[in-house]
């Protein structure tokens, strides 16, 4: 974070939550929905700030620290919200601060451990053990086991069977907005998918950008999951494909996933069901890429990855869904 920047966050931070001065604020992580940083106090204390970046993935921070708010009250493992800044008066972007939850991540590459980066070691945000990735999908499973109708969400089904295709229209929309005109591909896309919606008897708390990356965990255990922007009520398949096809396909094997899953939530599904998750989630991840081109080409959000996101990732999405949808 420049200069420019750090100042008033450091000042604001001083009146709002009382961190004794000076502030030191450094950029953690890589993310590309929000900019995250850790702000660290002269006496010690930390937290962490994560600031909106113009509209990325068309989600709401807003909704997200709403949420977040919601969960950590049920009990789930996420980092208690301590202030919430909605105008953008003071970085440009509205953003909240959360507690600092220390544990074992990555950061840029290098391990990040209780808030210190390693410099002498290297690894992927990604990796983790079969005990941590157990505790994962405990924590994933007792996630979708909550009620979370009154949790602040802003789409809130009337009917569980609406749940998936109210999903397809939100990001087909995201994806309209984002574009001069429709794209083909994920027109005919989200018909499929509405066609074929599997049938959903109970809504849950969905993460939307569910496994390994997205939350911390130390000796085994995951402390805090993390990243929550994605997050509504719908089918927790959603959540069980996405680990399964994306977040999770670095870490472990596909079989070894399986396994997780059926023995920690007792989670199965046919190979038609696993497809068409699949093809939920690079739909969905087709619709918010589209967002990263357009902030790109308007001057909101110039850094490259907005445009390489925008463009050659979209693109794979795509050709991934076509595929799917074709077979």
């Amino acid at each position: 974070m420049t200069v420019v920047l750090a100042e008033p966050l450091a000042e604001w931070l001083h009146a709002e939550l009382g961190l004794a001065s000076p502030i030191a604020v450094a950029r953690i992580g890589t993310g590309h929905s929000r900019a995250m940083f850790v702000a660290t106090a002269a006496d010690g204390r930390r937290v962490v700030v994560r600031v909106e970046q113009g509209g990325v993935f068309g989600t709401s921070g807003a909704e997200e620290c709403r949420v977040m708010r919601a969960l950590h009250a049920a009990g789930a493992p996420v980092a208690a919200i301590l202030q919430e800044e909605k105008t953008g008066a003071i970085l440009g972007n509205p953003f909240f601060v959360m507690e600092f939850v220390g544990g074992d991540s990555f950061v840029d590459g290098a391990p990040f451990v209780d808030g210190a980066p390693l410099v002498d070691g290297g690894g992927d945000e990604r990796s983790v053990d079969s005990e941590t990735a157990a505790s994962f999908v405990c924590e994933l499973h007792r996630l979708h086991c909550l009620d979370g109708a009154a949790f602040g969400f802003a789409m809130v089904p009337a009917d569980p069977s609406e749940a998936t295709p109210l999903q397809i229209e939100r990001w087909l929309a995201v994806s309209r907005s984002a574009a001069e005109a429709p794209i083909p591909l994920l027109e005919e896309a989200a018909a499929w998918l509405v066609h074929h919606a599997p049938p959903l008897a109970r809504l849950a708390v969905v993460h939307g950008d569910a496994g390994p990356g997205n939350f911390v965990h130390v000796g085994g255990r995951v402390v805090a999951v993390t990243d929550w922007e994605f997050a509504h009520l719908g089918d927790p398949a959603e959540d069980w494909g996405f680990c399964l096809a994306m977040r999770g396909a670095r870490t472990m094997s596909r079989a070894e996933w399986l396994a997780l899953f059926a023995e920690h939530a007792e989670f199965t599904m046919d190979d038609e069901g696993w497809r068409y998750w699949e093809a939920f989630n690079l739909f969905k991840g087709a619709c918010a890429n589209r967002t990263c081109l357009r902030l790109f080409e308007d001057g909101r959000n110039r850094a490259p990855n907005m445009a390489v996101i925008g463009t050659a990732l979209h693109q794979v999405f795509l050709r991934r869904l076509v595929e799917i949808v074709h077979a």
